[in-house]
């Protein structure tokens, strides 16, 4: 890593848990770089790109304290980035006790808890939608009464998906009330345990997108606005993205703005941020649905790169520790999407079509695909899906096809004994 610029000492950042995959783009960067890694595993490739590889679960905010402030004695951290949904909140912690740059445990707090994300917008001042957190289900019968196309129910604090399902009737809220409240992350909640809370929020009708940025001190630079593709009701799991969304410029705009001014509103101050928001059917009404304090998940931020050039984690590492945001460039694509594969639940018995997917013009990768004798769980959520494709064309159209067509070409089948 470098060591000197113009006499000053390069900028010191604390990255938390990257992955093997994503570490190489750090190479040459201007930044000194400690790597905090699980305990476990092999380190030998962090060991070789950093200054120190130090192990602490990123997930405890006082163990990881702890650790930092060990490194930040031998040499001081300007930045604490994490790039894991759960190392964000602990991240957060030790930014705030070092004085470093990061956002701080309250913006945090907003970002994760969707019910004080919404008190918030709405005390700002910003369109969000009814909603209630339930103790139990019959807090959830009072809400609905009011809410005509009916509510979702989800964890408050979940992620990935986990445990979202419409109720439109009354009638349907057991069964959703039974899926959101015992609903387990993939990343497996603290200590195993179930989430507590409930939140009971109007199901809006219209299209979803989300909207890539990066931030730096209070600054934000909008990177694209994605389309979002879903299995439906109940449980609206993410089946693909296109990039950039095909809008009109207002309505894209109204996206971008709207994500923007919850930014504001919740104090984001730092790095990269994935918000979702859902556009009413008249365009008139953007909505933010979610605000994600992470690059986006599903390779978005690869459909990113594909589409402006811009490199989000890159940019995420430049962000913290120079304070600056990336300027305008240009990538090798006009439009880039990516498709998830949803078989049958079942003991897989065979795949297919993988040398015809791979020949569709545009196809950059298949990626995540099963193997034989694997079994498939119930979609119900993002870990459930089983495989994707990643194509990139001169406009976004000729992506989708591409992402579409090999996604067709695949075969993933299984013995069908799974339940949907």
């Amino acid at each position: 890593m470098p060591g000197q610029s113009n006499g000053a000492p390069v900028p010191h950042l604390l990255l938390v848990c990257p992955r093997h995959d994503v570490l190489g783009k750090f190479v040459g960067l201007p930044v000194a770089l400690t790597v905090v890694h699980r305990p476990g595993g092999d380190r030998e490739l962090e060991a070789s790109l950093s200054l120190d590889v130090v192990d602490a679960d990123f997930t405890d905010a006082d163990a990881l304290l702890a650790v930092a402030r060990e490194v930040h004695a031998r040499r001081p951290v300007d930045a604490v980035l994490g790039l894991t949904e759960l190392s964000l909140h602990p991240v957060s912690v030790v930014a705030e006790a070092l004085g470093a740059r990061g956002n701080p445990p309250a913006t945090l707090a907003l970002t994760q808890d969707k019910a004080a994300m919404r008190a918030r917008l709405r005390d700002r001042g910003l369109g969000t939608v009814a909603h209630r957190v339930c103790a139990g289900v019959e807090e959830a019968r009072a809400l609905i009464r009011g809410c005509p196309a009916g509510v979702v129910l989800k964890p408050v604090d979940g992620n990935g998906g986990t445990g979202v399902h419409l109720a439109r009737t009354e009638e349907e809220l057991d069964r959703a009330w039974a899926w959101a409240s015992g609903a387990r992350s993939g990343f497996a909640w603290p200590q195993g345990e179930s989430p507590s809370r409930v939140l009971a929020e109007e199901f809006l009708t219209g299209r979803e997108f989300s909207v890539e940025s990066l931030s730096a001190a209070g600054r934000h630079r909008v990177l694209a606005v994605t389309r979002k593709h879903t299995s439906g009701a109940p449980h609206f799991v993410e089946t693909g993205h296109d990039l950039p969304a095909p809008l009109p410029p207002d309505r894209y705009r109204a996206v971008a703005d709207a994500a923007v001014d919850a930014l504001d509103a919740v104090g984001y101050a730092w790095g990269p941020c994935h918000t979702e928001v859902m556009l009413a059917e008249d365009g008139e009404r953007a909505t933010v649905v979610e605000i994600n304090a992470r690059q986006g998940g599903d390779q978005i931020w690869e459909l990113v790169h594909h589409v402006t050039g811009v490199d989000l984690l890159q940019g995420a590492v430049l962000a913290l520790a120079h304070g600056v945001l990336p300027g305008p460039a240009t990538g090798l694509a006009g439009g880039a999407s990516i498709r998830y594969l949803t078989p049958r639940p079942g003991r897989v018995t065979e795949v297919t079509g993988v040398a015809e997917a791979l020949a569709v013009e545009g196809v950059i990768r298949i990626g995540e695909l099963p193997s034989v004798g694997d079994e498939l769980a119930p979609l119900g959520d993002s870990w459930n899906r089983a495989g994707h494709v990643v194509a990139a064309g001169p406009d976004p159209k000729s992506a989708a096809d591409a992402a579409d067509t090999a996604a067709a070409l695949l075969g993933v089948r299984t013995d069908g004994r799974g339940t949907r």
